[in-house]
Formats: C-alpha cells, sequence, structure tokens
C-alpha cells in the first residue's frame, strides 16, 4: 500500500469522527451540556480507528503471504 494511499485512508477516518464530532454538538445543544469531542479526541478516535483496520490487513497479509 502507497503513502498516498495509506493517508487518504486516514483521512477518511478523520472524517468520520469530524461528522461524529458534529453530531455530539448538536446534541450538546439539545442536551444543554456539553458532550462534544475535542479536536484532539476526534485525532485520537481517528487514529485508533485507523490502526485497528491497519493491524487486521496487515495479519491478514501476512497469513497470505505464509501460505
Amino acid at each position: 500500500m502507497s503513502s498516498k494511499q495509506l493517508v487518504a485512508d486516514f483521512r477518511k477516518f478523520v472524517e468520520i469522527q469530524k461528522e461524529r464530532q458534529a453530531a455530539t454538538q448538536e446534541l450538546s445543544q439539545v442536551l444543554g451540556i456539553d458532550v462534544s469531542f475535542s479536536d484532539e479526541e476526534v485525532i485520537e478516535y481517528a487514529m485508533q480507528s485507523y490502526n485497528k483496520v491497519l493491524k487486521k490487513q496487515i495479519a491478514e497479509d501476512v497469513l497470505k503471504w505464509m501460505k
């Protein structure tokens, strides 16, 4: 996988987390309390999600190579 593809994939995860952040901001307005995420949390959650997917893909690739 090329570095450009890795960056593009990570950006998708960041966008998903930004949508999640927007939803929690709306919820915060409805509830009257702040349950939204900071920008740092958005990046952290995106990295966690991306790492899970990347580790799974690497494990699958290694299993294929070993066969």
